[in-house]
């Protein structure tokens, strides 16, 4: 069980490690909690294992459960610039008379448009969920970005069909994370996460309407070493308001603004 003193607890560890990380980072296994980037694999680490922790308040799918959760990430290269995600997630939460558990899955096939070493990257992929309450949503994502000599730059496209009544014909999520090296191992920078953007133009959004995160970022890679980690947190607010709520997994509800913190920690092999 995760609670907010674990998550204290944990997060304590994570600046214990980033006071660790004394050289030049050279691998970055996951350097974003919420942007999907396409980057070249580092020689002799194909593959990523990762473990997140966070708590969020009215919020839930991409910024976070509405309680306690934890997941688990695999990122492994097929070979042919194709890379396979995959996450499961475990969510704690206090219903009206008993604590709640549930779970959600996810897989995505990635491919490289263009993967050379310096530039502009692109990857196209597609993938399925399964959310919290059971529902199956299809996924399509575009990725695209580069990385400079001192810093990141990354954003994602993804759409969404949910298989269930009530939603939306299709979702869209959109994506942006920066990170700019501030020292041998460390990274500061911001991410950002717009969730049903179509409720800008569409007035019966059935998710509740259009929201935005945005919040500061830290990633530690030291050089040399097989792990990295990552903190991002912030508020989650409504852009618009559409009056209407569904089941789906979704960052608030339509009674007010939230907020979540998550805590990443990557090791390669």
């Amino acid at each position: 069980m995760i609670d907010r003193r674990t998550f204290t607890a944990a997060a304590g560890a994570w600046l214990l490690l980033a006071g660790l990380g004394a050289r030049p980072a050279l691998a970055q296994t996951r350097p974003f909690l919420f942007t999907v980037a396409p980057e070249a694999a580092t020689p002799g680490q194909s593959w990523t294992v990762s473990y997140d922790v966070g708590y969020a308040d009215q919020t839930a799918e991409p910024f976070g459960y509405d309680g306690a959760e934890q997941r688990i990430g695999v990122r492994g290269a097929l070979g042919n610039g194709f890379t396979v995600l995959g996450r499961f997630g475990l969510g704690l939460r206090d219903g009206s008379d008993t604590r709640i558990t549930q779970t959600s899955q996810q897989v995505e096939l990635l491919k490289d448009l263009r993967s050379g070493s310096g530039g502009l990257r692109l990857a196209v992929g597609a993938g399925m969920r399964r959310e919290w309450d059971g529902t199956s949503v299809a996924l399509a994502r575009l990725s695209a970005g580069s990385t400079f000599e001192r810093s990141t730059l990354f954003s994602n496209l993804r759409f969404e069909k949910a298989f269930a009544s009530g939603r939306d014909g299709l979702d869209v999520v959109a994506n942006a994370g920066w990170l700019h090296r501030a020292g041998p191992a460390l990274q500061l920078g911001v991410e950002a996460v717009g969730e049903d953007i179509e409720g800008l133009w569409e007035a019966d959004e059935a998710e509740g309407g259009a929201k935005l995160f945005l919040g500061p970022s830290i990633h530690v890679a030291p050089e040399a070493r097989p792990w990295s980690a990552s903190l991002c947190g912030g508020p989650v607010v409504y852009l618009t308001n559409s009056g209407r709520t569904s089941s789906a997994a979704r960052p608030l509800g339509a009674t007010g603004n939230g907020f979540t913190v998550r805590l990443s920690v990557a090791y390669s092999f």
